[in-house]
Order: C-alpha cells, then structure tokens, then sequence
C-alpha cells in the first residue's frame, strides 16, 4: 500500500496535558479515512500538526514517504495538505472568488482577473461544485462557506484534504451533497480525513476508521470489516449494548 501520509511517534503535549501520546497513523493514497474518536480524543490536535497550525514534540511525518518538517500552514501548503476547519478561515466582506484569489499562486506569480475565474470555475466543475463566486460571504449559508473552503484548498493544490466535523452543521440533504463530493475527489486521486464522532456517517462514507481515545491511538481497522458497536466499544474502552 503507498501511503500519502504516515505519522510515527507523534506527540503533544500543552502544559501537563498530553494531547496526543505516540501516535502512529497512516493515510492511503486514494482513501477516506475516518479519525474517530470523543470530544478531547486529540483529533484536531494532531490534525492541526499536518496543517502547521501546531509542532510535534516529538515523531515523525512522511510526505509520499518522504519524511518532512512542517513549521507553518505555509509548509504545509507546498506539501499538498488542505485542512478545511470547523470555523471557516473566510474573510466575510469579501466574495467568493476574492476569497480564494488572496491566496492563489501559480508559476511564481499571483493569478489575476480571468485567470482566477477560470481555474476556479474549472475546479468547481470538475468535483460538482454549486457556488456563486460573485457572492459575499457574509450573505452565505453555511453550507456555502464550507462549500468555498473545500474548493479554496482544491484551487491552492492540495491533494490531501482535512476535514475537521464538516457534517456538523449541515443537514442531511448537504451532507449527501458533501459525501458525493467527496467520492469525486477521491476518484480524481485525492487522499481525505475526515475528523468526526458520528459512526453512521463513519460508515456510509470512509475506507478505513482510525481510532484515538483519551490521546492514544487505538488502531485502524477496515470499514467494510467493522461495525458501529465494535467503533463505539474502541472509542469509549469498554463494553457496550446499542439499542
């Protein structure tokens, strides 16, 4: 199996509190993968080390296995990484495709006017996209940031893509949308995490289901192999009866 990620040894700690101890994930090219765990598990904790936001104290991250640094979101960013998080990193007076220009860079200079448009409106079209680039965020719904966000990394690059409780606030029909979307990105050779708790979505969506409790990893098991009790009895530590 070639891996896009691989973490070894990963730890983090915030004071006398231990984040993430040892953690050691891998992230298949062209997969979904589910990291499962509680509120306070150390989810978007060591997410937030692929995405720069955060440093390692100490372990490993391999890129395409290579093993590389990542000091900043911009490192990450070169590396092909794209968090989207639970709070939209948007400017609101802003519109859509203003949103992701800032940001936009391509053979050693910033895209302009109609070079900006199209590559965006090419992107969107090519995963199913519905978004108006002319709207203001301020006047979008939810579902529209989050639509923006993911086409936002999409545009800069990356081919491994974070998403951090993307269901969250969306209804069911949004999240069909969502699922779809995804399935696309991975037909076009993306590698997805999905940072979630929800096990019916866990199921209906992802390739394999990594497991962090209590900071610890757990372990990695198939989804097609598994069940909601058996991911609910690795998320909590002990035995449960789902009704």
């Amino acid at each position: 199996m070639e891996y896009a990620i691989e973490l070894k040894g990963i730890s983090k700690s915030f004071g006398p509190v231990a984040a993430n101890k040892n953690i050691n994930l891998s992230l298949a090219k062209g997969e979904i993968l589910a990291l499962l765990g509680e509120n306070g598990s150390g989810k978007t904790t060591l997410m937030n080390m692929l995405s720069g936001i955060y440093m390692p104290d100490s372990g490993s991250i391999f890129i395409d296995g290579k093993k590389v640094e990542i000091n900043s979101p911009e490192d990450s960013g070169k590396l092909g990484i794209g968090m989207v998080h639970q709070h939209f990193k948007l400017v609101e007076r802003f519109t859509a495709l203003e949103n992701i220009r800032i940001g936009m860079r391509g053979e050693g200079r910033i895209f302009h006017g109609a070079d900006v448009r199209k590559k965006i409106e090419d992107t969107a079209a090519k995963f199913g996209f519905d978004i108006d680039l002319d709207k203001v965020v301020a006047n979008m719904a939810v579902s529209e940031k989050q639509t923006l966000e993911i086409l936002k990394v999409l545009c800069y690059g990356a081919k491994i893509i974070i998403l951090d409780e993307p269901t969250a606030v969306l209804t069911v029909q949004e999240i069909d949308k969502l699922f779809a979307v995804l399935r696309k990105m991975k037909e076009e050779g993306h590698s997805i995490i999905i940072i979630t708790h929800k096990l019916n979505e866990v199921m209906a969506i992802s390739d394999r289901v990594a497991v962090l409790r209590h900071g610890d990893y757990i372990g990695t098991v198939v989804t097609k192999e598994t069940d909601e009790k058996t991911l609910t009895e690795l998320m909590v530590g002990r035995k449960i009866t789902l009704n």
